[in-house]
C-alpha cells in the first residue's frame, strides 16, 4: 500500500517543504527564504501551512512528517539551538508542528536525513560504511557505521564542517571556532578566503574584476574562475587544498566505502571541485580512499532523507 510523508529541508538559504510516497517520489514542493521569518515560531507555523497546501492540492493524507535541518539541534525537544546558519538561536518545531499537522513528527541533522536518503534511494543502497558530506551554505556530514546511523550524543554527530583545518586560525567560523573547515570552503567561507588572500596577494587581487564588485558571492569567485581569473584561481586551489584535509579526515575517522557529495556548492561545481580529487585525499590518509562522487539524488538529498524516515525506513530515527 502507497503511504504519503511530508518531508521538509530547513537550510540557511531556502527552507523546503515537499510530499512524498514510498516510491521514493516527490509529488509537489513548496519553498519560502528561511530568513524571512521574523519570530522563532514563525517557522513552523509556515512549513505547516505549506503541508497543509500541499496535500490539499495532491489530494493525500501524510501519515508522519520528517524535518532536515541544519543543526546543533536538541533532539529531545526537537529544536534547533545555536546554529550559526539560522535566524535565531533556538528554533521549536517538532512540538508545533505536531499540534499543527496532527501527525508524528522526526526532527535530525540535515546530514544525517541526507545519508539516510542516499542509502535508502540513492549511491549507498545495500552499504554499510557510507558518507554524505554537503558542501553548501555551511558544510556538513552524516554517515553509517557498520550499518548504524551515526547520532551520536545529541543527534549532532559528524558536524565535519568543523574539523579545523588550519593551525593558524587565521579566518572565524559562524560557530565562534577559529581555523574551521566550513570557515574557509563553504558558501558562506569562501568570500571571506577571499578577503584573507587578497591581503597576502594583492598583485592578483587588484587585477581581479572581484576587487570592484565590494561583496561578492561564492558564486562570482567561481565564475571568475572560469573566466580566467588568477586571483579566482588561487582562491579556488585553497579551496580545494582545504577540502582534501577535510576528506583526508572523513576517510580516516570512519573508513567508508562511499563517500557521497552534495549541496549547492559542491554541486554547481563538481568539475573544478573533485577534479583529481581522490588522488590528491590519498596523500593525507592511512586508510583507503573509496569513490568519491556526487550524490545522484543532487539538491533533493535532505528532503528524500526525511521522507524515508517519515514512512519509517530507518528504524533509528522513526517518527514520533
Amino acid at each position: 500500500m502507497t503511504m504519503f510523508g511530508i518531508a521538509v529541508d530547513i537550510g540557511g538559504t531556502y527552507t523546503r517543504v515537499a510530499i512524498g510516497d514510498t516510491q521514493g517520489k516527490l509529488l509537489g514542493l513548496e519553498r519560502f527564504y528561511t530568513r524571512e521569518i521574523r519570530s522563532p515560531g514563525e517557522l513552523a507555523s509556515r512549513i505547516a501551512d505549506a503541508a497543509k497546501r500541499l496535500a490539499a492540492r495532491l489530494g493525500v493524507d501524510p501519515v508522519a512528517a520528517a524535518v532536515g535541518t541544519a543543526g546543533p539541534l536538541d533532539p529531545e525537544k526537537g529544536e534547533i539551538v545555536g546554529s550559526p546558519n539560522m535566524p535565531f538561536k533556538r528554533i521549536p518545531l517538532a512540538e508545533p508542528l505536531r499540534e499543527l499537522l496532527g501527525l508524528p513528527v522526526t526532527v535530525l541533522n540535515d546530514c544525517n536525513a541526507a545519508v539516510v536518503g542516499e542509502r535508502t534511494w540513492g549511491a549507498g543502497k545495500g552499504l554499510d560504511n557510507l558518507v554524505y558530506v554537503t558542501i553548501s551554505t555551511g558544510i556538513g556530514g552524516g554517515a553509517y557505521v557498520d550499518g548504524e546511523l551515526l547520532l551520536g550524543k545529541d543527534g549532532n554527530a559528524v558536524e565535519v564542517g568543523h574539523i579545523v583545518i588550519d593551525s593558524e586560525e587565521r579566518l572565524v567560523c559562524g560557530c565562534g571556532g577559529r581555523g574551521h573547515w566550513e570557515a574557509y570552503s563553504s558558501g558562506t567561507g569562501i568570500p571571506r578566503l577571499a578577503a584573507l588572500l587578497s591581503q597576502s596577494s594583492p598583485e592578483l587581487w587588484e587585477k581581479s574584476p572581484l576587487s570592484s564588485m565590494g561583496e561578492f558571492t561564492a558564486k562570482e569567485v567561481f565564475e571568475a574562475y572560469r573566466a580566467g581569473d588568477r586571483f579566482a584561481e588561487l582562491v579556488v586551489s585553497e579551496v580545494v587544498r582545504y577540502n582534501v584535509y577535510g576528506f583526508a579526515a572523513i576517510v580516516n575517522y570512519f573508513d567508508p566505502e562511499l563517500i557521497t557529495v552534495g549541496g549547492s556548492v559542491a554541486l554547481n561545481n563538481a568539475d573544478i571541485l573533485l577534479r583529481g580529487f581522490r588522488e590528491r585525499v590519498s596523500g593525507y590518509t592511512i586508510n583507503r580512499v573509496p569513490e568519491i562522487r556526487v550524490t545522484p539524488l543532487g539538491g533533493d538529498a535532505v528532503l528524500l532523507g526525511a521522507l524515508a524516515v517519515a514512512l519509517g525506513f530507518e528504524e533509528k530515527v522513526r517518527p514520533r
